[in-house]
């Protein structure tokens, strides 16, 4: 008889509904057993040393249990871990005894769960038996010869008309393409389910339920197979988490086999539809084993590591508690040293792909709603699933600090002390912007009306001083006129004198006459001063640039057109665009420095004018981000606007410099502003989108 151990009344005992199913061997050979929970439909892995504790768990004495073990195996258990497997049975309500959790709260429960929610529908175990015997050649070696064939014949086919291939894609831009992607998504992933549905009722796996699950709030359809862990062997398995990927792999092989024979039709859409959304949606996301996809399960029956995720996060933690914090933990479980490393790397890429992954689908939720409820959704997505995660390690990181080397400590101390000065500090003063340099002078030559050109010494590149002749033109419409006006003043003031010799003329006569002189002499002056126009001289020392082809001498010009410009090169001003929160940072007549694109040497110039407005339109189309420059165009109103997306503001640099500058062009402009902190710039950036993104 076996005396009662001190400490026997408070012993848990074992749920009776629990029951433990062989599974085979662990990666080193070892025994291995599932726990499963049929209430909560739940598995649980344990090796040989759990198992062997829990036939004795009678005993109600860790001391006694573990020496049981150690007598009748080759075991050496000690007491610690007893109280190791009791502490895992409580944590995860395999006890009787264990206080059963309170009911989560609603808010709590939505924002664990809003992400993925399962709707069963119906329960098919019965029809897919009745359905297997008529598809068992689907599972067929030849059938999977043959479709295999058929996607290397039909991928060869669709790369040989690749043109119809880009020609479909881009129609698929239409309503129609994406009403027809819809379609083929949906039928794609019914396929997809019905495959793992099968292939579990052929290995007995009983299918629970099939259902819709919505993913972020988009509904896709599911298939239990959790029962799958009573396989033993781990093929059986990865043939279970496979299928559904096969069966779109084999949808798609025929579907593009067929649409390379087919003349065009609607059917031949279809099969087009069917073929891309198979091929690209299943190889981009459910082969994915970073997610709890069927590339996750794939690769974990692969290598038959059930857990996959949980462990090697458990490696990577404990490396990173070890390499940062000096801690040395124990290893979480006996492995090589070469399927640690890649543990550890998989846990490591899993974390960085979730984590792009999350904060997408924070970008999808804040669009989906109206701007402050967006916003509120985006940081409660970032911090469940993100920052919660982080703040849960730093915990542990916080409550072992008394384990952490003094040593180690004090690096860290040192580290997060730089860090704060380098983040705190009101060093930083740089301001970098674009901007579009031009000329500092210019002289468009134009003609002041429409004339005829009789003399012209203008060639591009030619360097000429100020009030150099350009050109002479004609305007023989302008000489009449004058001719005519000169004509009749003369007349006139002959009239006027005449009248005066008069001895009864009257005085209306002589007024009438001298004021039709003074008319015409003036019109005769105001023509003589246009035909003076006609010479054009420049009015500055530069080069002359943009010569008009077309024009010479006895070709007619109008007021219009531009003939040249007369560019001072060596003079320069660049408009440049700031955001607000560096405008504030700029004065006038600080330094600047321009970085002309092709240019080796920068240009120093002035700051001369900050406007206190942000523009409405760019300087240049150089800067829209559709011909290649930095700043995205407003959307909502037409390209040729240049409406800028944001608030910029203009400022104006001007310089000189030694050679002169060849063309308009895009350039970088550094300025020294008031110094600020780095941290104080992103808060600040970091409440602006805040508050213009929400709408307050």
């Amino acid at each position: 008889m076996l005396s009662p151990a001190a400490g026997t009344a408070s012993w848990p005992a074992l749920r009776e509904e629990l029951q433990i199913h062989a599974a085979g061997a662990n990666r080193d050979g070892s025994p291995a057993w599932h726990i499963c929970d049929p209430v909560r439909n739940l598995f649980f892995r344990i090796g040989w040393l759990e198992f062997e504790i829990l036939q004795r768990w009678r005993l109600a004495d860790p001391q006694r249990i573990a020496r049981e073990v150690a007598d009748a195996t080759t075991l050496a258990p000690a007491p610690d871990d007893v109280d190791d497997l009791q502490a895992f049975l409580a944590r995860h309500q395999l006890l009787r005894a264990v206080r059963q959790k309170a009911p989560m709260p609603a808010w709590r429960w939505l924002l664990n769960n809003y992400l993925f929610v399962r709707i069963p529908l119906v329960r098919p175990a019965h029809w897919l038996e009745r359905l297997l015997p008529w598809v068992r050649w689907l599972f067929t070696r030849w059938f999977a010869g043959l479709s295999a064939l058929a996607a290397f014949t039909g991928l060869v086919l669709a790369a040989r008309q690749w043109d119809t291939v880009e020609a479909n894609l881009r129609g698929a831009l239409s309503w129609d393409g994406v009403l027809g992607f819809a379609g083929a998504l949906i039928v794609s992933k019914l396929l997809h389910e019905l495959g793992h549905a099968l292939v579990s009722t052929r290995h007995g796996v009983r299918v629970g339920h099939m259902g819709v699950a919505l993913l972020v709030m988009w509904p896709m359809a599911y298939t239990d197979t959790g029962e799958s862990w009573k396989l033993a062997r781990s093929r059986h398995r990865f043939a279970i988490a496979s299928a559904g990927i096969a069966s779109e792999l084999v949808l798609a092989a025929w579907s593009t086999l067929l649409w390379a024979f087919l003349p065009d039709s609607d059917l031949r859409n279809a099969l087009f539809f069917l073929a891309t959304t198979a091929w690209v949606l299943t190889l981009l996301v459910n082969a994915s084993p970073f997610m709890r996809f069927d590339g996750y399960y794939m690769l974990a029956d692969a290598i038959d590591f059930p857990g996959l995720h949980e462990r090697a996060g458990q490696q990577a933690r404990r490396f990173l508690r070890r390499w940062l914090l000096g801690l040395d933990d124990p290893l979480p479980e006996t492995l090589s040293v070469g399927f640690r490393r890649f543990l550890i790397a998989f846990a490591f890429a899993t974390w960085i792909y979730r984590l792009v992954l999350f904060v997408g689908i924070a970008v999808v939720v804040y669009h989906a709603f109206f701007k402050a409820l967006g916003v509120f959704m985006f940081f409660v997505e970032i911090g469940v699933f993100v920052g919660r995660p982080v703040v849960a390690e730093l915990r542990v990181w916080m409550r072992r600090r008394a384990e952490i080397p003094r040593r180690r400590k004090a690096g860290w101390l040192l580290a997060l002390a730089a860090a704060a000065l380098v983040l705190w500090l009101p060093w930083h003063a740089g301001i970098t912007a674009p901007g579009v340099i031009k000329a500092g002078a210019e002289q468009p030559v134009y003609s002041p009306f429409a004339a005829r050109v009789t003399a012209l010494d203008l060639a591009d590149g030619l360097n000429i001083e100020s009030g150099r002749e350009l050109m002479i033109l004609d305007a023989p419409n302008q000489a009449e006129e004058r001719d005519k006006a000169r004509a009749l003043a003369h007349a006139y003031t002959r009239a006027a004198r005449g009248a005066l010799g008069l001895d009864e003329g009257p005085a209306a006569q002589l007024a009438v006459a001298e004021q039709q002189a003074s008319r015409w002499d003036a019109e005769r002056r105001a023509r003589e001063a246009e035909l003076l126009r006609l010479k054009l001289v420049a009015s500055m020392p530069g080069e002359v640039r943009d010569v008009d082809p077309l024009v010479g001498p006895g070709t007619w010009v109008a007021p219009s057109q531009l003939i040249a410009m007369v560019v001072d090169g060596r003079r320069w001003r660049v408009e440049v665009l700031v955001p607000e929160r560096d405008r504030q940072r700029l004065s006038l007549g600080s330094t600047a420095t321009v970085i002309v694109k092709g240019r080796t040497r920068k240009l120093q110039g002035q700051v001369r004018a900050i406007d206190n407005s942000p523009v409405k339109r760019l300087p240049h189309m150089l800067l829209a981000r559709d011909h290649g420059g930095p700043i995205a165009l407003n959307p909502t109103r037409p390209k040729a606007e240049l409406r800028p997306a944001e608030a910029w503001f203009r400022v104006l640099v001007e310089g000189e410099s030694e050679t002169s500058l060849a063309a308009v062009g895009e350039v970088k402009v550094h300025f020294e502003g008031t110094r600020e902190s780095l941290a104080r710039n992103w808060i600040d950036n970091a409440l602006s989108v805040v508050i213009q993104q929400s709408g307050f």
